[in-house]
């Protein structure tokens, strides 16, 4: 059986004489009743509820940074499963309580802090799949360790499992680096170019220096006296190693803009798959950043980092490499003060990397800042809010301003005196160097040669304080990335989906229950049926749960408890193409996208020809408006284009469903936006558009319903009563309240006029 026990906790159960090898389920959470604040471990086997209270203490043990919970029990609960009643969650300000009901008597079993809300939901839903028999985590998702292992630090978002502190940069890099993987002979031909153009650098001080002094200018030298020679072979070194440089940075000037545009693609797919959740958790500055910051980062890491990185290392070793073979003595002077200097490099990276956090959530809130101020400013001027707005955006750009201060302020400081420690090496050589000369124990040359090499040092290894900068970012970069490419949407397609000859549209609806937030259910346990081609018309207050439904059945989101079935079929095990080209949708919520009229139309069936894009906008009444634009059909909606009303753009919107001939259509509240006669016009359209197919419509309008087959009314996220629009009148319920409320209201419209 699967088990969800997380490690640190077994201790403190095995000490109460729990059989832990029992266990199924473990959650912490936290205690505010019974006169204080504890540590509470909550587990669970197949018999038996335990509730633990006490005291956890965090202490470390060896190991690097390694932490472990110490827990003091106080007291232990043991509740067995079939003396429980049915459990829930009430909700208070800021704390919940776990409440067990049975026999009409409620006990409190627990009173914990709302952060904990959503583990005592699984927790819940485990019990509630034991007693019937089902899998215990049978639509459970299940964290098994919320805390570091190596730090004990809280995951920041634990369905990633990554720790900032400790995330492993061997596999960033290596999943980085396999983006390059398409590109393998550009990719060989840009090493192999690198190298042999560094090998020629590492020999032109030795040609220029030490053979030029030594076995030119000297008598006895195997080459006296052949200046022009040694001239000549110094200008061809250096020609092939500029030749070699230039090749190498045309082939990557060429390659890593692609190997970008694949990565900035990949995440674009990515985030294509997500469900809807995930946008609404996510504000549009953070996405922007991953798809155009974050990549750029990584490109400019790949173009100015890796490549010179592998120079400048294989340039390092090689010049060591000859130090030590002219002279041990003064290259192990020359490369004392290298590890201390590797060290304050380490540390730099640890510090730029916190900085490069802090500015990519900075600016990330100013671009969400702009992105609000861009698509609000009718509101932001209706409520004279622009100065506080520019207040409000001046906060958080000096916030980061000041980052970057301190980032500038670190680095113009830090690096300049590591440069002037280095610098001592320096003065080293040049004093040892110089007496040894004198005492004939090395030649000028080699001292020269020397010299020039510890210069040759300098470069790579200012180089290589600077790429770990570069490296931090581009890190920084990629675990944000890597987060959209790996996130899993909420919505999946099944394994193996069942595709219908053609949807019919029976749709049932058996105890569903939705909840946006753990504990806060929007729908509970609702029932509902419409058969094919018929109308089901809904109706209800506001924040009933009319949308949600209409969502659900298009499966945008999952139910969290009952099921949807179309043609006898759960709408989990259909093919999500086939279904959501199967309904047609025309919302209260309207988006046009950036193009032309036509464009948008036709965004439900591409394919469609232009004479089908007409007769669609004629049928939703949207026709006689688009020729009167500029542009007609081609005139530009969307950002920068157009600007239409909101019935104009609702009109669009229809034709789109129009044209896209779904099976099954949703109407929320699809006239809302539109003048009595447009309405009406509009109402004759959709009449014929849904004939022959199944139909839901929303509607806070009642006269716009009475022709409905069937009418629901929702309450707090329940039918409350069905029926048709005279049974419903007879019945002088809910429905009879609301019509008579509107009909009262549009006869004082009347009189007033």
């Amino acid at each position: 059986m699967e088990k969800h026990i997380p490690e640190y906790m077994l201790s403190a159960l095995d000490a109460q004489g729990i059989d832990t090898s029992g266990l199924i389920f473990a959650i912490h959470t936290d205690s505010v009743d019974k006169g204080g604040n504890t540590d509470v471990y909550i587990a669970l086997d197949s018999n038996n509820l335990y509730i633990l209270r006490g005291w956890e203490k965090v202490v470390k043990t060896a190991g690097a940074r390694r932490i472990v919970a110490v827990y003091e029990a106080d007291e232990l609960e043991v509740h067995p499963l079939s003396e429980l009643g049915d459990l829930s969650c009430e909700l208070l300000l800021s704390t919940g309580r776990l409440l067990s009901e049975k026999d009409d008597a409620t006990n409190i079993l627990l009173v914990f802090s709302l952060g904990f809300l959503s583990d005592i939901e699984k927790l819940i839903r485990v019990i509630k799949n034991i007693r019937e028999g089902k899998q215990p985590f049978e639509e459970v998702t299940v964290d098994d360790e919320l805390f570091c292992p190596k730090c004990g630090t809280r995951y920041p978002e634990p369905e990633r499992k990554l720790c900032p502190k400790c995330m492993d940069k061997v596999s960033i890099a290596r999943r980085l680096m396999g983006f390059f993987a398409h590109y393998r002979a550009k990719v060989a031909v840009i090493f192999m170019t690198m190298l042999a153009g560094s090998l020629f650098s590492i020999l032109s001080p030795y040609i220029g220096t030490k053979f030029y002094f030594d076995e030119v200018l000297t008598e006895g030298g195997s080459y006296y006296g052949a200046v022009l020679g040694v001239i000549l072979v110094m200008l061809a070194v250096r020609a092939i190693g500029t030749g070699l440089n230039t090749l190498y940075s045309l082939v990557l000037a060429k390659t890593v803009p692609w190997i970008i545009q694949d990565l900035k693609l990949k995440i674009f797919e990515a985030m294509q798959r997500l469900s809807v959740g995930f946008y609404t958790s996510k504000r549009t500055g953070s996405l922007m950043n991953r798809i155009n910051q974050d990549a750029t980062n990584i490109y400019w890491f790949f173009v100015d980092g890796l490549p010179y990185l592998a120079v400048n290392i294989f340039t390092f070793t090689g010049v060591i490499i000859l130090m030590c073979i002219l002279n041990l003595k003064l290259a192990l002077i020359c490369v004392t003060i290298v590890p201390i200097a590797i060290l304050l490099f380490k540390y730099l990276w640890s510090v730029f990397r916190r900085f490069h956090h802090k500015n990519w959530v900075y600016s990330s809130q100013l671009n969400s800042m702009v992105s609000d101020s861009v698509h609000g400013q009718r509101v932001i001027k209706a409520f004279a809010r622009e100065d506080e707005e520019a207040e409000r955006f001046a906060q958080v750009g000096g916030k980061q301003s000041m980052v970057e201060i301190q980032s500038f302020n670190t680095g113009y400081t830090a690096f300049p005196l590591i440069y002037l420690f280095m610098f001592i090496g320096q003065v080293l050589v040049t004093i040892i160097g110089g007496n040894m000369v004198l005492n004939r124990e090395i030649t000028l040359g080699t001292l020269l040669t020397f010299i020039a090499y510890l210069s040759m040092l300098y470069g790579p290894l200012e180089f290589m304080s600077w790429v770990s900068n570069w490296w931090a970012r581009c890190v920084d970069s990629a675990q944000r990335v890597f987060e959209i490419i790996d996130a899993k949407p909420d919505v999946t397609e099944p394994e193996n989906p069942v595709i219908l000859d053609r949807i019919q549209g029976n749709i049932e609806l058996k105890g569903v229950t939705f909840e946006y937030e753990p504990a806060k259910p929007v729908l509970k346990g609702l029932d509902l049926s419409v058969k094919a081609g018929q109308m089901l018309g809904i109706v209800g207050k506001t924040g009933a749960g009319k949308t949600t439904m209409a969502n659900l059945i298009a499966r945008l989101y999952d139910v969290t408890e009952g099921t949807i079935t179309i043609d006898g079929v759960d709408i989990k095990q259909l093919s999500l193409s086939q279904l959501r080209k199967s309904i047609g949708i025309v919302s209260q919520d309207i988006y046009l996208f950036i193009g032309t009229i036509a464009d948008n139309i036709r965004y439900a069936r591409p394919d469609a020809s232009m004479e089908d894009v007409i007769r669609a906008a004629k049928a939703a009444s949207a026709h006689d408006f688009i020729m009167a634009l500029p542009d007609a059909y081609e005139t530009r909606v969307g950002a920068g284009g157009q600007d239409l009303s909101g019935g104009e753009k609702q009109r669009l919107s229809i034709a789109r469903t129009i044209l896209q001939d779904p099976d099954i259509l949703i109407l929320d509240e699809a006239t809302a936006a539109m003048d009595t006669e447009t309405e009406a016009s509009i109402q004759k359209a959709l009449a014929e558009l849904q004939k022959g197919r199944t139909t839901i419509a929303i509607a806070h309008r009642l006269s716009t319903l009475r022709d409905a087959d069937t009418l629901a009314v929702i309450s707090d996220g329940r039918v409350v009563e069905s029926g048709t629009h005279k049974e419903l009148m007879q019945k002088k319920g809910e429905y009879f309240k609301l019509y008579t409320i509107q009909l009262e209201g549009l006869k004082i419209i009347n009189m007033d006029a």
